[in-house]
């Protein structure tokens, strides 16, 4: 059994010192502690994490990795090797950690760099998001994460795409006023990258490449009117087309449904921009294509509401992140 996970760590950058070291504050301490609870519990084999430390390019002081495996060393984790590909153009990094002794992780990214319809993930590319024939100019502000999982247990190799994506909530005093506008271009924005994402996913499985895409996809279905617009969400345009049923990209938590609170499972709460009311929201996921076998309820949230495995931990859920980590087990 090889098992993976996707967690989001809430500003996970703001627990290290600018030399990489552990913060000592007594609630900094505290949330490291959970985020290393959360992590020896669920005991994954392989983690995306999003918001992940910062690398800082500018000087070389921050640095992703170094900072992780300093956190991984401190709490004895056996997940104790860190990568990320290319850093973003702001704070807070995409990255994998990874047991040595389980797996080798190598990144590999695509695409063919000066062209506008294949570039590598950290160059512009072109994507027609509203349907007029024109492709607009867009660029990933995280980019994905490509990489290689060759595991040492005999499974075959496959690979994993870590993503961030755009975020659809509105911030700003002034864009709220003109929130229908500002909320259509984030749309459009996080379908664009889905869909440059989901090029990527193509052309591996063209390849018979075994597939993974997990992260903060920060989209689920059903989620607001815009995405009625549009005809769909930006994880079904990542999962692929219905109609090459060899190419989707599956989803092993199960199909959410909707109650009280919101979204069932939840990774994550948001406060509606109108009601001002908390609702449960699904938007971290992993995602994988049919080459993996997943064992039986291979897909979980590590939400402790509504996950019995999830509960003997609540505290340091709740304490590590504002969001509830995926995983998922393959044979």
């Amino acid at each position: 059994m090889f098992r993976l996970m996707s967690y989001n760590i809430e500003w996970f950058t703001k627990c290290f010192e600018d030399d990489n070291s552990l913060k000592t504050t007594t609630k900094i301490t505290e949330r490291i502690d959970a985020i290393a609870t959360v992590i020896s519990t669920i005991d994954p084999d392989v983690i995306g994490i999003t918001e992940a430390p910062n690398t800082t390019t500018t000087t070389g002081q921050r640095s992703t990795v170094t900072a992780l495996e300093n956190f991984a060393a401190a709490k004895g984790l056996r997940q104790r090797k860190a990568m990320i590909g290319f850093p973003s153009a702001g704070q807070q990094e995409i990255a994998i950690l990874f047991d040595p002794n389980k797996a080798s992780v190598a990144h590999d990214p695509g695409g063919q760099s000066g062209t506008v319809k294949n570039p590598p993930f950290n160059e512009a590319f072109n994507y027609d998001t509203n349907g007029d024939g024109i492709r607009e100019i867009y660029k990933h502000f995280r980019p994905p994460l490509e990489a290689q999982i060759t595991r040492t247990d005999g499974g075959a190799d496959f690979w994993m795409m870590v993503v961030h994506a755009k975020s659809k909530g509105i911030f700003n005093a002034m864009d709220r006023i003109h929130f229908d506008r500002t909320s259509e271009r984030n749309r459009r924005k996080l379908f664009a990258e889905c869909g440059s994402i989901r090029s990527r996913v193509d052309q591996w499985l063209e390849q018979d490449r075994p597939t993974v895409v997990m992260g903060d996809i920060n989209d689920g279905p059903g989620f607001d009117f815009y995405e009625e617009k549009f005809g769909r969400s930006a994880v079904e345009l990542l999962m692929g087309d219905i109609f090459e049923p060899d190419n989707i990209l599956r989803n092993h938590v199960g199909r959410p449904v909707w109650g009280n609170r919101g979204w069932m499972p939840s990774t994550t709460r948001f406060k509606d921009e109108f009601t001002g009311d908390r609702v449960d929201a699904i938007i971290d996921h992993i995602l994988a294509s049919h080459h993996l076998q997943p064992t039986q309820n291979a897909g979980l949230v590590w939400n402790p509401n509504e996950t019995a495995q999830a509960s003997s931990i609540r505290t340091a859920l709740n304490t590590a992140s504002d969001h509830y980590p995926v995983t998922l087990e393959i044979s």
